[in-house]
């Protein structure tokens, strides 16, 4: 296996047309939905349009807390007219499921927790790697693959997990990572681990309700406003979605912040005062840290912030990437 600083430079290489990247999602957890009541049940709970799924689309989700707060995130997948999979991602499965039974009322809807291996694939070569390695082509957008990994159920979908995007693989089978990844090692893609990712992630701005979001942040706060749908009926958090719609604007957005060390804390704090929460932190090939945070839009572009007890700067759009 390759040293970390060079399984960060693969990840980063591969939005720039280098060779697609791998890695397994250990954090995400798969819920299964059932029932007569289960499309209805999951439309009035999660923020994205359900009910429109047809059986075969995909799309991916926030659960609001009752403020709008974004507080996890999922790809809901409709296997069958009264069947669907939750992939969670950053271990809030149990919390979601936890939710949900909350809200099972007088609806004919069944929970069920289930095993799962997801891994993702990212870069501009993720959709050639992912149908050499399991005969498929790669998905149309809103539309999942049904795969067969070692005898078990698997699927393939579209996810932006990095600049340039790709799509996870989903089997349900605990043990399924061993022969995706080598499935997909032989097709050519590098695999990596979950620091290699954050750093793709922060290079790419793509935000996670389990990282940027979370207790006290609106999706418009993180940039995952894209998982919600302002225009179906009412859903847990719609109240407040709808009020932050009329008004136009939030106090807050995703910015990237470069860090002169590893940050201890969440605090972003400027002129002595809290200006926001850290998210992904990620270090860098040339040995530089960089963040995802949720600030507050006074503190502009060049701004000098402290983030988790070492100094900071908020960076401009031109400067966002960083080089592999």
């Amino acid at each position: 296996m390759t040293d970390q600083p060079d399984r960060s430079a693969a990840a980063l290489a591969a939005s720039a047309g280098g060779a697609p990247f791998a890695a397994s999602l250990v954090a995400c957890g798969a819920l299964e939905v059932t029932g007569p009541d289960a499309a209805s049940f999951l439309h009035g709970q999660l923020a994205n349009d359900v009910s429109g799924l047809a059986v075969g689309g995909t799309n991916r989700s926030l659960l609001l807390n009752h403020k709008g707060h974004a507080v996890a995130e999922a790809q809901v997948l409709r296997l069958e007219r009264e069947r669907f999979l939750l992939v969670v991602d950053d271990g809030l499965a149990g919390h979601v499921a936890e939710s949900l039974e909350r809200h099972v009322v007088f609806d004919d809807v069944a929970l069920r927790r289930v095993p799962a291996a997801v891994v993702t694939v990212q870069g501009t070569g993720a959709g050639a790697a992912v149908a050499a390695a399991t005969g498929t082509q790669a998905p149309e957008a809103g539309s999942f693959d049904r795969l067969d990994v070692g005898g078990r159920e698997a699927f393939a979908y579209a996810v932006r997990r990095s600049a340039s995007g790709g799509l996870d693989l989903t089997a349900v089978d605990e043990t399924g990572y061993e022969r995706l990844a080598g499935a997909l090692a032989a097709a050519g893609a590098v695999i990596v681990d979950a620091t290699a990712l954050d750093a793709a992630r922060v290079a790419g701005t793509v935000p996670a309700a389990g990282r940027e979001g979370g207790e006290g942040v609106l999706p418009q706060e993180a940039g995952l406003e894209g998982f919600v749908s302002f225009r179906k009926g009412c859903y847990l958090g719609q109240e407040i979605m709808a009020r932050v719609e009329a008004r136009g604007a939030v106090k807050r957005g995703l910015r990237t912040l470069a860090l002169a060390g590893e940050p201890e804390g969440r605090d972003v704090e400027a002129a002595g005062k809290v200006v926001g929460r850290l998210g992904t932190v990620a270090r860098f090939p040339d040995g530089s840290w960089r963040a995802l945070a949720v600030v507050r839009h006074e503190v502009g572009d060049g701004g000098a912030v402290s983030a988790g007890g070492v100094a900071g700067t908020v960076v401009g759009e031109a400067a966002r990437r960083m080089p592999a």
